[in-house]
Formats: structure tokens, C-alpha cells, sequence
């Protein structure tokens, strides 16, 4: 969904894939909208994997919506490494990219080529250095100015990672990100030698605290006593900032991490945000926010807004969502293809509230968060440009007259989990040809299809108990009733008046 500002990030995906012996990898890709009137743009931040020069890259690029569906493809795109410059992104419903690299031309001349049509594969986690590690701060003494050290060098099949986390071919000697040579690491970041630098550092410590009290001892007078006491005053007032400020926060971090670790993630959240601007507490605060959502949710990703960036959605504590079409529309949303979030403000979207979408006539699509399970009544009423519904994989009732007066919509399939349709829930869609109702359907409700005056079949998948009054009446084309299922399974179903169009169709079976 739009956002109130522009350009907007339509996605920034990090990846920590890889094609084996591949000397380039795919380090993050990010499609991006200048504006609202303008087309998609593609950039990938891509890094060589060893100290070598690398001219460019060929890759195809697939394309998919925010369901994951694949809605266009691009082949023999020529990037370069680093930040690669924007590419034009020709479908306009397209939400993420993945890329499968062809060949790579090196600087010399020299090209590599995937004959094998590898794809990327995740590999393996690489062990982090944490603040709680003892050798934390000989590794970061050891390697300041040098590379950033995030995680322990280590090896996988064919290729090593430095310590910053970048993967580099077994044969290259340095980090194609950082340039550090990969047998500094082996020499500087060896675990033993670690440890004597830290031990020597301690024993450092202590001979000079002892060398300075004996000094203080010779030269101890009264001034000297007066001077020792302002002194230990000032150590007192240091050691007190250092533990407010180091020691206590250090200690509260590593406790949210190990709650959030467990899964703890409102005790985590409180703590990490307490810590305000303590290390990575903001960033390490969000993460357990997402994590928290996803197992709340149930979801792998999850399409997560707030007041402050979505200020045309409520919700209650139940979860039932509501929607102001002003609001959204002041802040330039765009009607082409909307979708509805997994959460908001904390709380997981559940309903769509009564008349959500009433009026919009511009929508033309729908995607339904896998969240919800109930679409208010009139949800869709008098959406004079809704063709086409995406319903998530938990929607379990349609409410009353939700889609009534939707003229763009030619058809309409009702997933197996969905057991309601609410009364005139297709009410007057006179343009609607094909209806699948799932197993889930055993009742059409009255007027369900009434003034429906195109509407030539339904398909059903489960035999029919009952169909109410004048569910049928004005569909002046329906002629056929086919059923996914064997004739011995189709029990005659209570029919109200009305409904002489059902009555006369033609049946078929499968």
C-alpha cells in the first residue's frame, strides 16, 4: 500500500545466498517507487567473493507479487557490482524480485559461467561474537581499523568467510568486501592468542594499580590524603557512570536477548526499548517486535503498519479493522491493488469491519491478509472497479451483501475454508459469468445471485443441502449446475421460491 511519502520502498530484501563457485554474491535487493505516478526501480547491491576485480554480471530476474506469485520475468539483465544503477521494473504489481545469476565477467577478460543452471542456496549461520563472548573485546582491539569483526572466519564447501561475513572462493587470499587478507585472520584471530592478549591486558591492569599505591603510600602526607580523597571520590563518581551507563545496560542487554532467544518478546521489547540508543538496542527492539508478529501470526513474513504510517486504518482489541477511505485517499493511496495488512497497531487483523471498503469505486484489487477469517458486512458494497479477489487462507464467512453491486467482477471462486455466504452476498453483480463455490459451501442464502442477469454456471464441490429464496431469480443466462463429484453423491437440496432458474439448469457431474 501506498505510503505518505515518496520515493517508497516497495521492498528491500537481504540475502545470505549463494551460487557455489560463483565469484559474485547477492548481497540485498531493493525495488523502490520515485513517486506515485512513476514505474518500479530495481537496484541489487551485489559484492565480488575474493580479492579480485569483477566488470559485470548477466542475471535473470524474476519478479513476484505480494503473495508470492511470480508476475513477470526479465533475462540477460547486465548489473555491475557494488550498487548496481536503478533498472526499470515493467510490471507494476511486482512487490519482491529474486535474481539467478548467468555468468560473470571478470575485469581481466576472463568469464564464469553457470552451465549448470545453479540456483542460489542458503548457507549455513555463521557464529556471532557476541558482547557476552570473553574474547569480545581482544577481537574488536584486534581488528579495529582493520575489518569489522560481527562474526568468527570460518570455512563452508569451497569458499571461507571473513570476519565482517562476507564469503569468499576457497582460492582467493583477501575478503572481497573488506580486502583482509585471509591469513591475518588466521594469525590475528586465533582463539589462543586471543586469550593472551586479554590476559596480558589484565596482568597490566593489576601491576599498575599496585605500582600506584605504594607510590601513594612513600608519599602519603596530608595534602596527599586530601588529594587521595577527592580522588577515590572522583573513581567513585567514574565507576558509578561507568556502571550506569556500561555495566547495567550490558547486563539488561544480554537479558533481552536471551528473552528474546527463548521467545519472551514482550519482556525484550520493554527492555531493548528502555535502552534507548545502548549499542543496537533500537534495531535488536524491531527484530523481536517482527519475530514476536510472525508467532503471533503463524505467517513466515508478516505485513505489519501503525497509526503513525497507516493513519486510515483503526482497529479494536478484537481485531476488527476499519477503514477511512478520505484519509487514504488524501495521502495518495493508490486503488490498483490493495492490500489489507497481517497486523495493526500490535493487534492481528481478524474482520474487516462493516461497509470497509463501501463506495470505493476505484478499487480494482484485493489481496486478503491470511489473518483475517470474516468480511464484514456490505465489506465491498457498490466497488464499481473491483475485478478481481485474492481471499486469504483463513477467510471462514462472508457477511451479508459484501459484494453486492460489484459490476467489473466476472468471477468469483469461494476457497474450501469459507462455510457462510452472508444474504445478497452477490447481490446485482450483472456482470458475473462463473461462480466456484467450495466444499465449504453447503447453503446459498437468499438472494444470493439475485439480479446476477450474466451469470451462466456455478460450480460446486459439495452437494447442496438448501438454496433460499429468490437466490437465483433475474439471471436470466444461468443454465448449468456442475458438480465435482459423482452423481450417487447429489442429494435433491430444499429450494424456496424463486429459484425456477436453478430448477431448470442443466447438471453435470465429474
Amino acid at each position: 500500500m501506498a505510503e505518505t511519502s515518496t520515493p517508497r520502498v516497495v521492498s528491500s530484501r537481504e540475502t545470505r545466498e549463494w551460487i557455489p563457485a560463483c565469484p559474485v554474491q547477492v548481497q540485498k535487493i531493493t525495488l523502490v517507487r520515485q513517486n506515485p505516478e512513476s514505474g518500479i526501480e530495481m537496484t541489487v547491491t551485489a559484492v565480488p567473493c575474493g580479492d579480485f576485480a569483477i566488470a559485470s554480471y548477466t542475471a535473470d530476474i524474476a519478479y513476484q507479487s505480494a503473495r508470492r506469485e511470480e508476475v513477470g520475468r526479465s533475462e540477460g539483465v547486465v548489473l555491475t557490482p557494488g550498487e548496481s544503477s536503478p533498472v526499470p521494473v515493467s510490471f507494476d504489481d511486482a512487490v519482491y524480485a529474486s535474481l539467478l545469476i548467468r555468468s560473470v565477467r571478470y575485469a581481466s577478460g576472463e568469464v564464469w559461467e553457470n552451465k549448470e543452471n545453479l540456483s542460489p542456496k542458503k548457507f549455513p549461520e555463521q557464529a556471532v561474537v557476541w558482547q557476552t563472548d570473553p574474547l569480545y573485546n581482544a577481537m574488536r582491539r584486534e581488528c579495529a581499523g582493520v575489518t569489522e569483526a560481527r562474526y568468527w572466519p570460518d570455512e563452508i564447501d569451497g569458499a571461507w568467510r571473513c570476519a565482517c561475513g562476507q564469503i569468499n572462493l576457497a582460492s582467493s587470499a583477501g575478503c572481497g568486501a573488506c580486502r583482509v587478507k585471509r591469513s591475518w585472520l588466521a594469525e590475528h584471530l586465533d582463539r589462543e592468542h586471543l586469550r593472551e592478549i586479554a590476559s596480558e591486558s589484565n596482568e597490566k591492569t593489576e601491576r599498575e594499580i599496585v605500582r600506584e599505591k605504594k607510590r601513594r603510600e612513600r608519599a602519603l602526607t596530608d595534602k596527599a590524603k586530601a588529594v587521595g580523597i577527592v580522588a577515590a571520590a572522583l573513581l567513585l563518581v567514574v565507576l558509578a557512570v561507568v556502571t550506569v551507563r556500561v555495566i547495567i545496560p550490558t547486563v539488561r542487554y544480554n537479558r533481552a536477548a536471551s528473552l528474546a532467544e527463548s521467545g519472551e518478546y514482550d519482556r525484550a521489547i520493554e527492555i531493548f526499548q528502555s535502552l534507548g540508543k545502548f549499542s543496537d538496542s533500537a534495531s535488536r527492539a524491531a527484530s523481536a517486535v517482527y519475530e514476536k508478529a510472525k508467532a503471533m501470526t503463524g505467517l513466515d513474513e508478516v505485513n505489519m503498519t501503525d497509526s503513525a504510517h497507516s493513519p486510515w486504518f483503526s482497529i479494536t482489541e478484537d481485531g476488527i479493522l476499519s477503514f477511512r477511505k478520505d484519509k487514504y485517499e488524501d495521502a495518495k493511496g493508490t486503488w490498483a491493488h490493495f492490500v489489507v495488512p497481517d497486523m495493526f497497531d500490535g493487534v492481528i487483523v481478524r474482520e474487516l469491519d462493516r461497509n470497509f471498503f463501501l463506495n470505493c469505486s476505484s478499487l480494482a484489487v484485493v489481496t486478503i491478509s491470511d489473518c483475517v477469517e470474516v468480511l464484514g458486512e456490505q465489506a465491498f458494497y457498490n466497488c464499481e472497479s473491483l475485478h478481481t479477489v485474492n481471499f486469504g487462507a483463513n477467510v471462514r464467512e462472508i457477511g451479508p451483501r459484501c459484494f453486492i453491486n460489484c459490476p467489473s467482477l466476472e468471477e468469483i471462486e469461494i476457497p474450501d475454508q469459507i462455510e457462510a455466504l452472508g444474504l445478497r452476498a452477490f447481490n446485482n453483480c450483472v456482470n458475473l459469468k462463473k461462480a466456484v463455490l467450495g466444499r465449504g459451501i453447503r447453503e446459498i442464502g437468499a438472494y444470493t445471485f439475485s439480479f446476477c442477469a450474466s451469470l451462466e454456471r456455478i460450480t460446486i464441490l459439495s452437494p447442496l443441502t438448501s438454496v433460499g429464496e429468490f437466490a437465483f431469480s433475474d439471471c436470466g443466462k444461468f443454465g448449468g449446475i456442475y458438480c465435482r463429484f459423482p452423481a450417487d453423491e447429489w442429494t435433491e437440496p430444499a429450494v424456496a421460491e424463486g429459484n425456477e432458474a436453478f430448477l431448470a439448469a442443466e447438471r453435470h457431474f465429474e
